[in-house]
């Protein structure tokens, strides 16, 4: 009885069985990852791939193409097949769309803060001579601060100030030297601008309301600055809240 019941219960239900293409390009991954092929070095012929693993070359020309899509290789008409650097950009320039109206706007002010302060304390431990070149981007972005709060209804300035803005940021990104982290702020930096577009209209229309000047010494990119160079990134609430708004 209880075999004819788990029978019932198992009627209908499929093996899904692993493509021999899938299998190939499984293979093929854990070479890469494993070293077997560096970065830029090129892979066996389709002929030599296929005698290795016993299939037919039918079935490794479908996995270099899937390999091909996912950015992990670069198949070169008349030449062969080369490991690419990965890069998780192409894969998530795909989905940033669903994320583009205004509804999602909280979502991006909390990746914000997620990714941004990570990035702050890895950038605050990076060499000094690298984290330098951090004082040029924020002169650049004080300079533009300045430029616009003198003429807030130009729009040209305001743009100006926020690729500043976003400049500065991304450095602190680079300086995490964690590849994932530059790969994801590259992907999501048409969204960041436009938050950071928003918070600086905000910004801008309060402080001409109270008659308050940017001061660049209290600025709070100035203080985001003092601090990596101090080797302490750590980003309080009270930081937050001034960086991001709300």
């Amino acid at each position: 009885m209880a075999l004819k019941q788990r029978s019932a219960e198992k009627k209908g239900r499929k093996i899904n069985r692993v493509s021999i293409v899938d299998q190939v390009c499984s293979e093929l991954k854990n070479d890469i990852v494993s070293g077997l092929w560096e970065k830029g070095g090129k892979l066996p012929s389709e002929a030599e791939l296929a005698d290795s693993f016993g299939v037919n070359r039918l079935s490794v020309r479908m996995a270099l193409q899937k390999l091909n899509t996912l950015g992990i290789v670069e198949t070169r008409i008349g030449d062969g097949t080369y490991v690419r650097d990965f890069s998780m950009r192409p894969i998530l320039d795909e989905i940033v769309v669903f994320y583009e109206d205004e509804d999602k706007y909280k979502d991006v002010k909390q990746l914000r803060e997620l990714l941004e302060g990570a990035c702050m304390e890895l950038a605050a431990s990076a060499p000094k001579d690298e984290k330098s070149e951090l004082r040029t981007l924020l002169d650049k972005y004080n300079r533009e601060l300045m430029s616009y709060s003198m003429d807030p209804d130009n729009e040209q300035k305001l743009e100006r100030l926020v690729d500043a803005d976003f400049g500065f940021h991304e450095k602190i990104v680079q300086l995490s030297h964690n590849d994932l982290y530059k790969d994801i702020y590259s992907m999501v930096q048409k969204l960041v601008r436009g938050h950071i577009t928003q918070l600086l209209r905000v910004r801008m229309k309060e402080r001409n309301a109270n008659g308050v000047i940017p001061d660049a010494e209290t600025d709070i990119h100035t203080r985001i600055y003092e601090s990596i160079m101090k080797g302490d990134g750590a980003m309080n609430n009270e930081l937050r809240k001034e960086l991001y708004g709300g």
